[in-house]
């Protein structure tokens, strides 16, 4: 799925490869988080009425909790749908904006490198000692090489957008009425605070 929106000036997946990159990703996170509801579901059922929960319930939770985050960390970078607090964008001086966003993406993408950088050590080490989960053994080296490989191309994606900003110059994400355009609520009221 492409999300392109020309007044916030959103980063596309326009490739073929991108979109189904995405696809995989979202997909992904998707189908554990579902394996991740129906295994609670059955732990919960079993525990109340039969007195005998889903064994090794707890570890598989922790794994699947970490897959169902990475697993779309590029996306969300690649898209810049991250949580953000823009309570001063209306503010923000228009000629800054782009400069702003570069600096950003730029930013989070050495922080997500170094991310990568230290969970790939950590996992080396997890190789060398053997360590799985205690109660499944299931080895915990490869989910720590997934986090680390997912951080790195997160960090390849915000450095994408922030080469984006710097040679194709977006506007910036708040430009006045058009974002107050989309603010109405179908009464012909704006509401800048929603």
């Amino acid at each position: 799925m492409s999300r392109v929106s020309p007044d916030r000036g959103e980063i596309p997946t326009a490739s073929r490869l991108g979109r189904w990159l995405s696809w995989l990703a979202d997909g992904t996170s998707s189908t554990v988080l579902f394996v991740l509801m129906a295994m609670t579901c059955i732990d919960v059922i079993g525990r109340s009425f039969f007195n005998a929960p889903l064994d090794g319930a707890t570890e598989l939770t922790q794994l699947m909790l970490a897959t169902i985050v990475f697993a779309v960390v590029p996306t969300v970078c690649l898209r810049e749908d991250h949580i953000t607090v823009d309570l001063l964008d209306p503010w923000f001086p228009a000629p800054l904006v782009r400069p702003r966003r570069i600096a950003l993406n730029l930013l989070m993408a050495v922080m997500l490198a170094a991310v990568c950088w230290r969970v790939w050590i950590l996992s080396d080490l997890t190789a060398d000692y053997g360590d799985a989960t205690e109660f499944l053994a299931i080895p915990l080296a490869p989910i720590s090489y997934f986090i680390a490989v997912l951080s790195g191309a997160g960090a390849l994606a915000l450095f994408a957008n922030a080469l984006h900003y710097l040679l194709r110059g977006e506007p910036g994400r708040y430009d006045g009425a058009a974002e107050d355009e989309d603010r109405d609520d179908g009464t012909g009221h704006s509401h800048p605070g929603i």
